[in-house]
């Protein structure tokens, strides 16, 4: 006998878990969800990527689990492989990243508003950054205190030896010392905000679904590989299982991210017709499903630390300093992420290591990731099977507006002025891979950027939010276009790249969309007691 839910949810990452506690909050409603790697119950999660001194990514950790990626290649304008680490496991990329919880700046919801989306303006979703933040930042007008997901800045005494450095030589430079980097358009450099206890990453998997997961109407699966979506006509019924397993769905809400989600949509006939015709599959829907795929784009500064300056004891992301380029000076658009720790060694199959040619042999190197954190250049995300175990073709199109090149041109020598002052300059040996005349001469330093390319693994954009006449997707409420009972919920769903890395966005968007479901279930609710 099929299964049948009132809401099946694909994925169990960030955005799921969020999506899931929230929903099954109404005891009338039965949710699944459905996540393709491993579901840890409470108190079963590896101390490997509990431990938030690392960052369990390929090539960033030696807790890195394999299992936990998928491992994916992305190759931009037909260039090099480059590793793109994503979550497979319980929590998403929470579970695995550095865990910095920076908001994007006022900018980015104006944008979202000019796309369309007057519900998604900063007045709109401050109210849910809020409601999702249990921050230890004082200030009621601009930081929630009483959220489930915890916020908090290293202390002085806490700072490894580097970032304290990074801090300093900044400031050597320039950068303005601002604790609190959520602060609307903050501009400096500061401890950052990161979801962690002491020691120990928060996810969403913690923080919104362990604790409901007691409640009889919510189930949570693991190892579940969704296939495609199922219709009758343009209205959903189910979803089936790589394993051919049909589950049966008043509505689905995909939750797989802004890679995944599409290939999912784009295996179940939505998406654009030539590609869905050009498969062989029935189309539902045509839709620009996988276009507007946004990243943010970085290159690494990288050295090897002087004996006796790193330990293993020591955390890796604790520090970072926004700016705004002469390339767009309306936008916080870069962003400079001070690194004591990251494995110099190839990343993964059929992509280069970190730090170059000739490094196969160095451990560890630390130093500064320059992220361009408004990129214009939009890439895209196709399948080339109907295969739900082989990978979709990323091309994130990096540095196809000019604007881009421009704005990290600019970026790059920032992050250098700081690599090379003191007092963080003495602490590290000589650069690997850059030096000074490169970057002092446009040409070469342009060369070197194109070379070392690298993905900030903060992908988003590739089922926009927007009306269908621009190009959209999904609607306000995360309703794809022309379907009944299917949504998105993921940073798919982000007009614009924001100016921050996407995760606590990601985190406000499904407490914002959770929220107007919420909304929805109980207005149904009360018109069916008023019928009565």
């Amino acid at each position: 006998m099929t299964e049948k839910f009132d809401y099946v949810i694909v994925g169990g990452g960030a955005a799921g878990c969020i999506v899931a506690a929230r929903l099954s909050e109404n005891t009338d409603s039965s949710i699944l969800v459905l996540e393709a790697g491993t579901d840890y119950a409470p108190g079963t999660t590896p101390e490997g990527v509990l431990d938030a001194k690392y960052v369990p990514m390929r090539g960033h950790a030696p807790t890195f689990n394999a299992g936990h990626d998928w491992g994916l290649i992305a190759h931009s304008r037909g260039g090099a492989g480059i590793s793109v680490p994503q979550a497979r496991l319980i929590g998403g990329g929470g579970a695995i990243n550095g865990g910095i919880a920076l908001r994007g700046a006022l900018a980015d919801y104006k944008e979202w508003v000019a796309f369309g989306n007057p519900r998604w303006s900063w007045d709109e979703v401050l109210p849910f950054f809020k409601k999702i933040e249990n921050d230890a930042a004082p200030g009621e007008d601009i930081h929630g205190h009483d959220g489930p997901i915890p916020i908090n800045r290293a202390t002085d005494e806490e700072l490894a030896p580097l970032q304290a450095a990074f801090i300093e030589s900044a400031q050597a430079t320039g950068a303005p010392y601002v604790w609190d980097l959520n602060a609307p358009n903050a501009h400096g450099v500061g401890p950052v905000p990161q979801t962690r206890i002491g020691g120990r990453r928060v996810s969403t998997a913690e923080s919104h679904l362990d604790p409901a997961r007691n409640r009889p109407n919510l189930t949570v699966r693991g190892n579940s590989l969704v296939n495609r979506l199922l219709f009758d006509g343009t209205r959903i019924v189910g979803v089936e299982l790589a394993d051919g397993t049909v589950i049966d769905a008043g509505e689905v809400i995909v939750a797989a991210g802004a890679i995944l989600t599409p290939a999912i949509l784009q295996r179940s006939g939505v998406g654009p017709a030539e590609l869905i015709n050009s498969l062989g599959t029935d189309l539902v829907v045509d839709l620009p499903v996988g276009d507007n795929l946004g990243d943010h784009f970085s290159i690494p500064l990288m050295a090897v630390p002087k004996p006796g300056v790193w330990d293993e004891n020591q955390f890796s992301l604790q520090t970072a300093y926004r700016m705004s380029t002469k390339a767009q000076p309306d936008s916080l658009d870069g962003q400079l992420t001070m690194f004591t720790y990251l494995n110099a060694r190839t990343t993964g199959e059929g992509s280069r290591g970190i730090a170059g040619e000739g490094t196969d042999d160095i451990e560890n190197v630390a130093g500064i990731g320059c992220v361009l954190n408004k990129p214009r250049s939009l890439g895209t995300v196709r399948i080339s099977t109907m295969d739900p175990a082989v990978l979709p073709d990323v091309d994130p199109n990096y540095l196809d507006a000019q604007v881009d090149r421009e704005a990290i041109r600019e970026l790059v020598r920032v992050g250098w002025n700081v690599f090379t002052a003191k007092p963080l300059a003495d602490m590290l040996e000589a650069p690997l891979g850059m030096d000074a005349a490169t970057i002092n001469d446009d040409s070469a330093l342009d060369a070197a950027i194109e070379e070392k390319a690298a993905s900030g693994y903060h992908f988003t954009g590739t089922c926009l939010m927007a009306p269908a006449e621009r190009g959209g997707v999904v609607d306000q409420e995360g309703r794809v276009h022309g379907i009944d009972g299917l949504r998105v919920i993921d940073a798919s769903v982000i007009p614009t790249t924001p100016a921050a890395n996407s995760m606590l966005t990601t985190y406000m968007v499904a407490e914002r969309i959770s929220t107007m479901i919420l909304d929805e279930m109980n207005s149904r609710a009360g018109a069916g007691m008023a019928a009565r």
